[in-house]
């Protein structure tokens, strides 16, 4: 997989409703105008028996299944960029290689197409990451590592007094890891369904809501039909000191287990 070094992070959050069988893109204002580096789409997908779903921002409404989505770019000059290209290219649970995007995209003319029948108001999730092509890995040979206990009734976890021993300090990158704990069934493989929000004390700099699947230090790949892990770090940050205080992880996961998930945090 391709590393690449993120400057800021955004998202758009796209509503497909029964019947729909194509939306267009919304208008953002942080991403009028901007160079986009790639874009990754949020798989609600459980590998193994178990049945363990992901849910959007609002808590309201599924992440739509991954088998039928089409991605259709156009850049601000008009030229076909990325024409009905399957969801699947757009996520790296997989170890899948995402597409380098580097250029300014026309939003309102771009748009998703499904060829089967939503049958249920379901969401569409995308990362954008704003950076620059070819940049220089940042070095991760500081780490500090964050246990957090999840419960299935909590949804909104602060960071606030948890991350001072990091004060000052410029975060390179951060990934997650999800431990179920001993005498917990494993009832699938999966990775957790949250999205992680930082807060960049360069005001002119965001990290909004990235899912905790694409920053997940473990991906899965598939080898005659077992999937096996395999540690893939593949997300820099360009260094920036991080406001902890305001920071905080929202949980949108059906699972029912209390387990606990670990961040790490790589600093310079």
């Amino acid at each position: 997989m391709k590393e690449f070094v993120v400057h800021n992070v955004d998202f758009i959050q796209l509503t497909f409703n029964p019947g729909d069988d194509r939306v267009y893109f919304p208008t953002s204002t942080h991403l009028q105008g901007k160079k986009i580096l790639s874009m990754e789409c949020l798989a609600n997908d459980t590998i193994g028996p178990g049945s363990v779903y992901g849910l959007d921002l609002s808590n309201r409404f599924p992440i739509i299944d991954r088998s039928s989505i089409y991605v259709t770019l156009y850049d601000i000059d008009g030229n076909l960029i990325v024409d009905s290209l399957f969801f699947g290219y757009f996520t790296s649970l997989f170890g899948a290689e995402m597409p380098v995007i580097d250029c300014v995209i026309d939003w309102e003319r771009s748009f998703i197409s499904v060829s089967d029948t939503v049958q249920q108001t379901s969401v569409i999730f995308f990362s954008v990451y704003l950076g620059e092509k070819d940049s220089v890995n940042p070095v991760q040979r500081n780490l500090y590592n964050l246990p957090i206990s999840i419960f299935p009734d909590k949804l909104e976890y602060s960071l606030y007094r948890k991350v001072q021993a990091l004060e000052g300090r410029k975060i390179t990158g951060v990934y997650y890891l999800e431990d179920r704990g001993k005498g917990i069934p494993d009832k699938a493989l999966y990775q957790e369904f949250g999205y992680l929000y930082l807060v960049p004390k360069d005001q002119s700099r965001y990290i909004n809501y990235i899912p905790l699947q694409f920053i997940s230090g473990l991906n899965f790949t598939s080898i005659y039909n077992n999937f096996r892990s395999i540690s893939l770090q593949q997300k820099f940050i360009e260094p920036v000191e991080i406001d902890f205080n305001r920071s905080k992880i929202l949980i949108r996961s059906t699972c029912t287990d209390i387990r606990t998930l670990n961040l790490s945090f790589y600093y310079e």
